[in-house]
């Protein structure tokens, strides 16, 4: 996993986004992804939608995207 990845990312509200990495620390990984029905756990306002979100992420939580390499 690399800057650049395309990774599948865990979100608060158990379920998972497509995302990419932008920085990789120590254990961790800041990531983007794009926000949709919900955001960190709630409904998210129309206003928001097809946004980006960010969030910094345990590394070993996050999948590399099939195919993505």
């Amino acid at each position: 996993m690399n800057i650049g990845s395309a990774v599948i990312i865990p979100r608060t509200g158990g379920g998972e986004s497509p995302g990419e990495v932008l920085e990789i620390y120590t254990d961790r990984a800041r990531v983007k992804f794009q926000i949709g029905e919900t955001y960190r756990g709630r409904v998210a306002p129309e206003e928001i939608r097809d946004l980006w979100g960010y969030k910094t992420v345990l590394i070993k939580d996050l999948r590399v995207r099939e195919g993505e390499g």
